[in-house]
């Protein structure tokens, strides 16, 4: 995976045969560290939704209009990060910007623009990775373009460098390979050298007969042919709903030996409410020893509330130590409405960046009055201009007496639809 592909998700775990509910979405998540003697909370992030039909949670996109994060020094809360991001009729993502805290200037700070597009069949078709410039625009570093197979598989992702003038160069692909049941066997990475593919690395993946993930192998390319570097391997119990095992091992150059295990039991449905995490003592007597063991907890709809980790001493068993971890997770109910593709419409801003005013281009579905609400970064309402009956109208905003920086238009129809929107004020 590209590095810069890390950026695209926020700090969340990644959990087992966990359940989801479409009228549960998450809502907030807060970090705790043991210092030795408490816990003490290090980071928290609220998640804001502006829309009633879109939600998320940690085994799904977390379709929010934006996300803050801030740390804790002491007892201090601190601005740390913030996402914003926008969506079409369909309710895809087409736009997400990162931004950190600027503590002198006391404002957030772009960092990172991702720009999506999708086919026909609402499959992801691009996504271009920009940097901000410190001042009033984004800069283009490259873009990831998609292709899928004729049973809308992904078969193709090409990784592309923008030369800085006109064109894209592509750099390193990453080719899908299935089987009959529609499972993923292999992802072979290619990287380009004067635009030809030469391998790089490669995954080869196994299943049993319920299409169970059993085993995935990693493998670089050294010219001539494929050198093993890692394998995890999964275990279910008999009904194959549940995830029992996954041990990591390492190529030695002879063999793959042992290195880290995953015991999962206690489960509530097929959610393991205990993992012990285990690490091969092959100094000793060539065995597993407990390092580390997790408590979860979930709510009804299956969606986790609370991840808490212990450390084994030796002397006393299982006690919270230095650098042990507790999460919280915590949702909200939503209700789902009709698509807005059904009922709203579209809008179009300019001019990007806005400097004296921005103009606002209303195309509805149905004719109607709505109401248009600027709020800053913070959701705090800086002005609301009322837009009389109509299908398609252009109104035009001042915004000279703003401060430079990022800002939110919500378009709320007055019968029913809404369209949210984000606009750069550089002066």
């Amino acid at each position: 995976m590209n590095k810069t592909k890390l950026l695209l998700t926020l700090a969340l775990p990644v959990l087992l045969c966990q359940n989801t509910h479409a009228q549960s979405r998450l809502t907030a998540t807060a970090h705790w560290t043991h210092n030795g003697a408490e816990f003490m909370r290090t980071d928290s992030t609220a998640y804001n939704y502006l829309s009633t039909a879109r939600g998320g949670d940690l085994k799904n996109l977390l379709k929010f209009d934006n996300a803050t994060m801030w740390n804790f020094a002491g007892d201090t809360l601190n601005n740390d990060s913030r996402w914003v991001q926008e969506f079409d009729a369909a309710n895809n993502l087409v736009s997400k910007v990162s931004q950190v805290w600027d503590a002198v200037l006391m404002t957030w700070t772009n960092q990172f623009k991702y720009i999506y597009t999708y086919n026909s069949a609402n499959k992801k078709a691009s996504m271009v990775i920009q940097h901000w410039d410190g001042t009033s625009a984004w800069i283009t570093d490259s873009r990831n373009v998609y292709t899928y197979n004729a049973a809308n598989q992904l078969s193709y992702d090409q990784y592309q460098l923008w030369d800085g003038v006109s064109a894209y160069v592509p750099s390193s692909q990453i080719t899908y390979y299935y089987d009959p049941s529609g499972n993923v066997i292999n992802e072979t990475g290619n990287t380009f050298v004067s635009s030809t593919p030469v391998f790089t690395n490669k995954v080869d993946y196994t299943y049993n007969s319920a299409n169970k993930m059993l085993s995935s192998t990693s493998a670089t390319w050294n010219g001539a042919g494929w050198d093993n570097t890692e394998m995890y391997s999964y275990t279910y119990d008999t009904t194959n709903t549940k995830r029992t095992t996954e041990k990591h091992q390492t190529y030695d150059g002879t063999a793959f030996v042992n290195d880290m295990m995953k015991v999962y039991s206690n489960f509530s449905g097929t959610n393991p409410l205990t993992e012990v995490d285990q690490t091969w003592d092959t100094a000793g007597t060539g065995s597993w020893e407990d390092v580390y063991k997790f408590a979860y907890t979930y709510n009804s709809n299956g969606q986790l509330t609370s991840a808490t980790r212990q450390s084994n001493d030796i002397s006393i068993g299982w006690t919270y130590a230095f650098g042990d971890t507790r999460t919280n997770h915590y949702y909200g109910t939503f209700t789902s409405v009709k698509n807005v593709s059904n009922n709203a419409g579209n809008a179009n801003l300019f001019p990007v960046p806005a400097q004296n005013s921005v103009n606002i281009s209303l195309n509805w579905n149905t004719a109607q009055a709505s109401t248009i609400t600027l709020t800053d970064m913070m959701g705090r309402t800086i002005k609301t201009i009322a837009v009389p009956f109509g299908a398609t109208q252009t109104v035009t905003m001042s915004v000279a007496d703003l401060a430079a920086g990022n800002y939110i238009v919500s378009i709320n129809g007055g019968v029913e639809g809404s369209i949210v929107k984000q606009i750069v004020v550089a002066h």
